[in-house]
């Protein structure tokens, strides 16, 4: 069987799973955890375990060097989107993606590769300061569920709608060198399908609260792609990919306890 077919086709599955339960679960327990749990790694989980099975665990090691800029373009969009919201989602979506765009294009076309400890620094300098201009901006908002009445169905379009999504950006990240791919890997899939769903669902207001814990908890995909890159080598794309969710998801509870102070 072709491996780029399943790989796109685990993609259509895995994410539209995980982004219907993520939202699902958001909608239930507040834009704090929803912001959290949809941040847990699944289009990046898909993307370097295929590579490393398809094209081995050195490259997809290497591959996470871009992972950090590839974040940095992500909050980015994530920040527009936000802005923008209140314009409806449409249009924070469209203009969101499309200064992602535009961020992907100097990152990958006119700036050099960059190495890992400057690419870290690049991420954490634009992404603390968007995530500070957004807390300062739409500070700690009481937001109030809306209750949704969620049928099979429902559940069952979000997931096609977000595994669509994450399934065509796999597609198109197949034929390209170990940092594009890693800028690439990061596409805003899964965070555009959420953002879109949470907005239609639940509201400008709890969208953008949760919007603003995307943004701090995208240092668990850093963490994740760190992992990867240790563990990969040694260890295999399998084995490798099992330690670094199980430390990823450890991260998060750490960041959970801390991020409660900004929701």
């Amino acid at each position: 069987m072709n491996p780029v077919l399943v790989r796109i086709g685990l993609s259509f599955f895995v994410a539209g799973f995980w982004i219907a339960f993520a939202t699902f679960l958001g909608e239930r327990l507040g834009s704090h955890k929803a912001g959290l749990i949809a941040n847990l790694p699944s289009n990046i989980l898909i993307s370097m375990l295929f590579m490393g099975i398809t094209r081995g665990p050195e490259y997809a090691a290497a591959a996470t060097a871009g992972v950090p800029m590839g974040m940095m373009v992500d909050s980015v969009f994530l920040a527009v989107f936000i802005f923008l919201l209140r314009r409806g989602v449409w249009v924070a979506s469209s203009l969101g993606l499309a200064f992602w765009a535009l961020s992907a294009f100097v990152v990958i076309v006119l700036l050099p590769p960059l190495g890992i400890l400057a690419s870290l620094a690049a991420y954490f300098i634009v992404s603390t300061g968007l995530f500070i201009l957004v807390h300062r901006w739409l500070g700690r908002p009481k937001v109030e569920k809306k209750p949704v009445v969620l049928s099979w169905k429902i559940i069952a379009l979000r997931a096609f709608f977000a595994g669509s999504v994450v399934a065509g950006a796999v597609a198109v990240a197949q034929v390209a060198p170990p940092y594009m791919t890693g800028v690439l890997a990061t596409f805003p899939a899964a965070l555009t399908s959420t953002m879109v769903i949470i907005s239609l669902s639940q509201g400008t207001l709890f969208a953008q609260a949760t919007g603003k814990i995307l943004l701090l908890s995208s240092t668990n995909i850093i963490v994740y792609a760190a992992l990867v890159s240790l563990f990969f080598p040694p260890l295999g794309p399998w084995l490798g990919t099992l330690l670094s969710f199980a430390g990823a998801c450890g991260f998060l509870l750490i960041l959970g306890k801390i991020s409660i102070r900004f929701s």
